[in-house]
Parts: structure tokens; sequence; C-alpha cells
């Protein structure tokens, strides 16, 4: 009998979306979608590896007759410097506003004072309003506080502006965490900051990870607020003066312009793998589980 049971519930899934005819469908179906999300990327690849001579005699869906390694390293030194300084600011913007918001979402966890719902309401308050709103204000500030033209203009913003979802996000995490852990580091005799540093920041450090990347990534796509902030492009981040760039190194190297988009896009690569660690295998809740 239960040889039998056995056949039919192989037999059901093999007729079901679990059959081989239906699983070759699916991933045909997911080829084909991988293919055309991976399309532009090797378009852009075989493009940046082309002579110039042949972007005018032949189509850009051609393939290269001879690779051009060189495009590279001409790209490379057109905007070596840009992309040093948007990773300087940015690791700066990141790593402070990770650290403050971790503290103050801890103090709101594990301290007790007078009105702090209030007052935790309304630091989030601003997650109402959209950031455009307060676009002209911010640079008004930045001006009167003779900032514009410098990495302090860009970082400062940059850090009060993260600041918000940061703390919200890490506050819903924290207050999730035992308290016994806490409990016992204070009889122990631990300090404030030393329990900080040495309890609730390590069991806070995937979701913390998790949220850098996110912060990292979208300081280093920022466009608008160093075009408005920054006129030299010696010390402006990459993305305002990227097109710039490549039109420059475009109008005698044809592949060198397409290089320098896939250089500009390394940081955020690297980044981006570093993070798959902890989506991937689900480390962001790890804390949730002790």
């Amino acid at each position: 009998m239960k040889t039998m049971k056995l056949k039919r519930i192989r037999n059901i899934k093999m007729h079901g979306i679990e059959g081989v005819p239906a699983q070759a469908v699916i991933i045909l179906i997911l080829l084909f979608l991988l293919f055309l999300t991976m399309l532009p990327l090797l378009a852009t690849i075989m493009l940046s590896l082309k002579p110039t001579e042949e972007f005018i005699s032949g189509s850009i869906w051609t393939f290269p007759s001879r690779l051009v390694f060189s495009n590279y390293v001409i790209g490379f030194k057109g905007i070596a410097r840009n992309i040093l300084n948007t990773v300087i600011i940015d690791i700066l913007s990141t790593t402070i506003t990770m650290l403050l918001s971790a503290f103050v979402a801890y103090l709101f966890v594990r301290k007790k004072f007078p009105a702090k719902n209030i007052l935790f309401f309304m630091i989030i308050l601003p997650m109402l309003v959209p950031s455009v709103v307060s676009l002209t204000t911010s640079y008004l500030n930045v001006v009167n506080l003779g900032l514009k033209n410098s990495w302090m203009g860009l970082i400062l913003p940059y850090i009060a502006g993260n600041q918000i979802a940061t703390i919200f996000l890490l506050r819903v995490f924290m207050i999730q965490q035992p308290d016994d852990i806490y409990e016992a580091a204070s009889i122990d005799g631990s300090g404030d900051f030393r329990t900080f540093f040495l309890i609730a920041l390590p069991l806070t450090f995937p979701i913390i990870m998790v949220q850098a990347v996110q912060i990292f990534a979208a300081i280093y796509n920022d466009y608008l607020w160093p075009l408005l902030i920054i006129d030299n492009t010696k010390i402006s981040t990459i993305m305002p003066v990227l097109d710039y760039l490549s039109k420059q190194l475009g109008s005698q190297q044809r592949g060198a312009q397409y290089s320098v988009y896939l250089i500009s896009g390394i940081p955020l690569i690297i980044s981006t793998i570093f993070s798959l660690k902890f989506f991937i295998n689900g480390e962001f809740a790890s804390g949730l589980k002790l």
C-alpha cells in the first residue's frame, strides 16, 4: 500500500509544475530574462574593447576585430581621481551615519527619559516630507556656512539626511533583542559606551551592514547634490562629471568612453558582492534569533 501511494505522489508531481517539461520551460524563461538583463552590460563590455575606427565603419553590435585593452587604461586615468573622491566621501559619510544612528537607536531602546516616544516620533516625522522639498533650504544652509565647493558641504548633509530612516530601522531591530544580556552587563558594571560597543553594536552588526551598503550605493549614485555644491571637477564625485569625462574621452577614444562607464561601477560591484553574504544567508535577522 505504501509503495502504491508513493508511486501516485510521484506521478502527480511529474505531471504538475514539478514535472520535467514544466521545469524545462521555467528554466528557459529564466535564462531568457537573464539574457535580457545582462544584454546592456554585455554590449557595453563589447563596445569598450573596440578600436575607434570600427565605431565609424561598423555596427555597434558587431564583435571587435581585435581587443583594445588600452581603452581601460585611458578610461581609468580619466576618472581615477573622481572615483577616489567619491569613495572617501562615501565611506566617511556612511561610517559616521551608522555609528551615530546606532547609538541614538540604542539610547531610545535601552534608556528611560521623559517624552521618549514623543521625541522619537519627532525625529522620524521628516520621513513624511519629500527630500526635494528641503533641497533649497539645505543648499542655502551649506552656502551660508561657507561649505560650498568643499567635501564637508557633501558629507554633513549626507550624514543628516540618512539618520532618520537608519535610526528607525535600528531601533526596530534593537528593541527585539533580549534584555537579559544588557541587564547582565549592567550588573557587571558596564557603562553605556562599553555596553554599546561591546554588546549592542556586535549584535546589530548584520543589519548595520545591510543598511550601510544601501546608503553607500545611494551616496555613490547621487548626481544632483554634488552638482549643486561642487563646481571644481578635481574635487567632485564621479556622477556629476561622468558624462563630461566620458564625452571628453569619446572625442578621441570611443572605446575608452564606454570603459569609463564600466570602471565607475567597480566600487558598487565590490560593495554588492560584500553585502550578498548578509542577504543570502539572512544574517541581518540573526539578532532576532538570540
